[in-house]
């Protein structure tokens, strides 16, 4: 009783939302929510898969530093180094990660892959030992 002296009385044109205003505003909800969440999902799995350029990269210019030693080396020791397959770290979802190590100084071609949330995404690092090595991540 107290709170019906502070409240403005409701006169015929103020009775709150209608059914069809309420209606129109959860579809509007709804169509956002359907268009943001697969490219949040998209964003998410990029931001996972950015580890395969990290691991490329670090392969790539452990090779090249071997390759400044010695620029004739055509196989690589790559035991116990950024370029051993066996020890390669998995992503942070805990997807496995493929990496394919320079075959040979002349052009050092450096690819990891993974896939991560059904998309598959590559981190190829490639150069010569002597110019720069570029790296990027596909998709």
């Amino acid at each position: 009783m107290l709170m019906e002296k502070f409240l403005p009385k409701a006169t015929g044109s103020q009775k709150g939302f209608t059914l069809v205003e309420l209606m129109i505003v959860i579809a509007i909800i709804g169509i956002l929510a359907a268009i943001a969440l697969p490219q949040y999902n998209k964003y998410r799995n990029r931001a996972k898969a950015k580890d395969l350029v990290t691991t490329a990269r670090a392969c790539a210019m452990w090779a090249a530093t071997q390759c400044m030693e010695d620029n004739t080396t055509t196989t690589f020791n790559v035991s116990n180094s950024p370029c051993d397959t066996s020890n390669v770290p998995a992503l942070p979802g805990g997807e496995s990660v493929t990496l394919t190590v320079p075959s040979s100084c002349g052009n050092l071609n450096t690819v990891a892959t993974a896939t991560v949330g059904g998309t598959q995404f590559t981190g190829n690092c490639t150069g010569n030992y002597t110019t720069n090595i570029q790296c990027k991540l596909t998709p």
